[in-house]
């Protein structure tokens, strides 16, 4: 994702930076339709396909293009990532008949861990495994996961609409921003359930 993002980004700073050499301040039509087609894919989401550890079924990112999906990279390991686990699942027992899908990808625990994981802590939404070599692959693909929890936020066509780095938990002041964003994506309006950032 990263070295894509950074070619086209080049290809069109290069674009940008013909237009001034030549002294030309206007981007025609066919220019407009051009820069549109390479960035067109900029935001999409890297498609994987993982197993879920409950019903060691394949799951791929592909398959849930129309639902709102919250990918989230965490580890059984992490403190953070358990306190978000209770919030996760309010959210998708809320939202899933809204179309809302969590997918939490473990980083580096195998099948049986997450399952002893799982025996201790309720968790509603599917969690995902895969061998070391695909889930690094994977979390290149999203820019580099270097610290978890980390969560993305994917529209109905697949496109990545925000990322948020750190523990997503309410209370916290940046919950609110992010509820708002999650509402937008499905078409609802934010409830009052949890109190803006006060100033």
């Amino acid at each position: 994702m990263k070295r894509s993002y950074f070619v086209v980004t080049a290809v069109i700073f290069g674009i940008f930076g013909l237009f001034l050499l030549n002294g030309q301040n206007k981007i025609s039509d066919a220019q407009k339709k051009k820069i549109a087609a390479l960035t067109k894919d900029i935001n999409l989401a890297p498609d994987f396909a993982l197993r879920d550890v409950s019903t060691d079924s394949v799951v791929t990112l592909s398959a849930l293009k129309g639902k709102v999906v919250l990918v989230n990279f965490w580890a059984t390991w992490c403190y953070p990532c358990r306190m978000e686990i209770p919030d996760f699942n309010d959210l998708y027992n809320k939202y899933k008949k809204d179309g809302l899908v969590i997918l939490g990808i473990s980083v580096s625990d195998q099948k049986k861990a997450l399952k002893n994981f799982m025996n201790s802590f309720q968790i509603d939404y599917p969690i995902l495994y895969g061998s070391p070599n695909d889930l690094g692959k994977i979390t290149m693909q999203y820019g580099g996961i270097n610290a978890v929890p980390t969560t993305f936020l994917i529209d109905r066509e697949g496109q990545i609409v925000k990322s948020y780095p750190g523990a997503l938990l309410k209370g916290q002041p940046f919950y609110y921003g992010f509820m708002q964003n999650l509402a937008e994506e499905l078409g609802k309006k934010v409830k009052r359930e949890v109190s803006p950032p006060k100033k």
